[in-house]
């Protein structure tokens, strides 16, 4: 069975005669004919009646008729879908995410590519540096969003982002009205410091800035919720902050002699992966289109 006899049969039954159908699809009747038989043959018996004066499907061939258009229309949309995934509009993507960069601008990628490309699927798995390795590995995904510097020397950097960390608390803390701020009066009065683990280097930095006496580690989200409550300071990233810093919510504080950080993160692939899908390609075009309107981010692409 091929997808020929399946047309050359719905033509038949959509024009009413094989003559008709022979002629939409530019063959000859004969050769219609033949390939109505040899279906017929597959399936095991005659699909119409014949000797009345009008063609009409016999039950085996009104039984068979919906799955062969259904399979007919398959094909069509697989032909469809394949063209859209060759020009970069189509095909379905499999991205691995830190759950920490699963927001924000890559929210706002995902929301911009199914307004512009909406045919192409796409499919976000979220967990840690090693979790995000397996899932490459294992051929789950094919890119993957991941703290940098991951120390692997069978991944390729394609975009490297640095986006820097500032020292937030509620307005209503009371370093907010201290004016300048020590390092001493961070220690004694973030009731309590909270810890964000963004890397081993800048994990490091905070505690050896704080010590390890007021040791209350949190996740970002979390970090975040308690300031909005009230409760302590943290270090979070600009793109998380800066709209509550400007709508007063959150305020930014500055403490001499706490060092500038930034959280740092990289889009990988396999080393192995010799090509990059036309799909993921506009994946990473939109992605890098996004980071770049994020005026505080920093950028950088590498030659594939």
């Amino acid at each position: 069975m091929d997808t020929n006899q399946l047309l050359a049969f719905d033509h038949v039954v959509r024009h009413g005669s094989f003559s008709k159908a022979a002629r939409m699809m530019d063959i000859s009747q004969p050769t219609i004919s033949i390939r109505v038989k040899n279906l017929e043959e597959e399936v095991g018996g005659e699909l119409f009646k014949r000797g009345g004066s009008k063609l009409e499907l016999s039950e085996l061939g009104r039984t068979f008729l919906p799955f062969a258009q259904q399979v007919l229309e398959t094909i069509d949309k697989g032909i469809e879908q394949a063209k859209l995934a060759k020009e970069g509009k189509g095909g379905k993507i499999a991205i691995g995410t830190l759950p920490t960069l699963a927001a924000h601008y890559f929210s706002s990628t995902l929301a911009t590519l199914h307004k512009t490309h909406p045919h192409i699927g796409i499919a976000v798995h979220t967990g840690h540096n090693q979790e995000l390795l397996e899932m490459l590995y294992e051929g789950y995904v094919k890119l993957c969003i991941m703290t940098y510097p991951f120390f692997n020397s069978e991944l390729r950097s394609l975009l490297h982002i640095r986006e820097p960390l500032r020292l937030v608390t509620h307005p209503e803390h009371l370093l907010v009205h201290k004016g300048e701020i020590e390092l001493s009066d961070l220690i004694k009065t973030a009731d309590p410091f909270l810890l964000v683990d963004w890397s081993v280097e800048t994990k490091r930095v905070q505690r050896d800035m704080i010590g390890s006496d007021s040791d209350f580690e949190v996740p970002p989200q979390t970090a975040y919720d308690l300031l909005k409550s009230g409760m302590g300071v943290a270090l979070l990233t600009e793109t998380m902050v800066s709209h509550d810093i400007k709508q007063g919510t959150l305020v930014s504080l500055s403490v001499k002699g706490f060092p500038k950080l930034y959280r740092e993160s990289a889009l990988v692939q396999l080393k192995k992966e010799k090509e990059i899908s036309p799909s993921l390609n506009t994946f990473i075009k939109v992605f890098s289109d996004e980071i770049e309107k994020e005026k505080f981010c920093e950028l950088k692409s590498f030659a594939f």
